[in-house]
C-alpha cells in the first residue's frame, strides 16, 4: 500500500469513528449529510465476510448513477431503515428490496 493509498484509508477511518461516536451519542445524521449522501434504492443486506448492502444507487460521488452495486462494509443502519454508514459514506436508503420486519432493521 502506496503512503497516498494509507493515509487516504486512515483519513476515512477519522471519518467514520468520528461518525461513529456522534450516533452513539445520539446524534443522527445531519439533513446536509443526507441530502448529499447518494441514494440507494431496492436495497438488501449482502451476506460475506462483513455485512454490505447492494442496490440501485443514484448520486453516488465516484460511481454517478447505477442499477447495481454493493457498499463498503455496513458499520451503522439506522433503526427506521432510512441511512446507513458504510465503511465510506453515509448512504439515504430508498425502498428496500423486501420488505422489513418491524423491529428488525
Amino acid at each position: 500500500m502506496s503512503p497516498l493509498d494509507s493515509a487516504l484509508e486512515i483519513a476515512t477511518l477519522r471519518r467514520l469513528a468520528d461518525d461513529i461516536e456522534r450516533i452513539q451519542r445520539g446524534e443522527a445524521p445531519t439533513a446536509a449529510e443526507l441530502e448529499t449522501a447518494p441514494l440507494l434504492s431496492g436495497w438488501t443486506i449482502e451476506p460475506s465476510l462483513t455485512a454490505c448492502l447492494s442496490g440501485a444507487v443514484f448520486g453516488h460521488p465516484r460511481l454517478g448513477s447505477r442499477s447495481f452495486i454493493r457498499t463498503s462494509a455496513v458499520h451503522i443502519l439506522s433503526r427506521d431503515g432510512t441511512w446507513a454508514r458504510t465503511f465510506s459514506r453515509f448512504y439515504r436508503l430508498g425502498d428496500p428490496a423486501l420488505p422489513m420486519e418491524a423491529g428488525h432493521a
